[in-house]
């Protein structure tokens, strides 16, 4: 079981340092998607439970306002020098996104 899992680790160390260029689009285009995806939920998420504004303003506002996250982090994805970085800055993004607002609304 360790194993496998330490196979699997290491088979996906060896995909992100490759320099294949058509792995490189894969994972460029997998941290668009998804990547951007969860950075746009976490960002809500933490917005709605830590702005102290009426409910309506923040359903009005959280309406609004991922078109623009999702595009920051499709423009990332493609304008990071490498796959790596870009993996880890939305990776960093969305946990310091997701952490409060986990935390905030475990205290509520």
């Amino acid at each position: 079981m360790n194993t496998t899992i330490l196979n699997s680790i290491q088979q996906l160390k060896k995909t992100f340092t490759a320099t294949d260029p058509t792995n490189q689009i894969i994972l460029r285009i997998l941290a668009a998607v998804f990547g951007g995806y969860a950075l746009t939920n976490s960002t809500l998420a933490a917005l709605a439970v830590l702005l102290p504004w009426p409910k309506v303003d923040i359903l009005f506002f959280s309406v609004l306002l991922p078109p623009f996250i999702y595009l920051a982090a499709i423009l990332w994805s493609f304008g990071a020098p490498t796959v790596q970085r870009a993996w880890r800055d939305l990776l960093t993004a969305i946990l310091c996104c997701g952490v409060p607002a986990l935390i905030a609304a475990w205290l509520h």
